[in-house]
């Protein structure tokens, strides 16, 4: 997913009764894509799972995000739903840009990805985490998909 006008996975739930619950975004490529207009993010982002609450629409639970690489986006992972989202095993790698947005109420259970660099998010040389709710201790300290970014670390 390279080059998209929206994101590179995007799940829009906008009504009630919608159901989106229980998908997997696994082992994709991901990068250089667009912003999306429904999520308050303001650049190039790589997955959004979304949740329309003032349209009815009911939480997104169940999301499994997983060994996916992604690249050259403001923001890798954007989740705004009150639900939860687990997301492991990911390469993170634009440094010093979000590597998750939580832009809700939901939790993100972002423990062992690869942030960018072996320091985590903690650390300003790495992806970075904005909002609340995002549990990413541990985190892996070398890149699982991605020799280059282990050689430049």
């Amino acid at each position: 997913m390279e080059g998209n006008g929206l994101p590179g996975v995007t799940m829009h739930s906008h009504a009630p009764f919608q159901n989106l619950n229980d998908n997997l975004i696994v082992g994709n490529q991901i990068s250089d894509n667009g912003p999306d207009g429904d999520v308050p993010t303001s650049g190039p982002t790589g997955i959004v799972v979304f949740s329309d609450v003032a349209g009815g629409a009911p939480p997104i639970t169940g999301t499994v995000i997983s060994q996916n690489v992604i690249s050259n986006e403001e923001i890798d992972i954007a989740v705004a739903t009150n639900g939860s989202v687990d997301a492991h095993l990911n390469s993170l790698l634009d440094k010093r840009d979000i590597g998750f947005a939580n832009l809700s109420g939901g939790t993100v259970d972002a423990r062992q990805n690869w942030w960018g660099c072996k320091n985590g998010p903690s650390d300003d040389k790495c992806s970075q985490i904005l909002g609340p709710e995002v549990a990413f201790d541990p985190w892996l300290t070398r890149a699982i998909h991605d020799d280059k970014a282990d050689a430049k670390d």
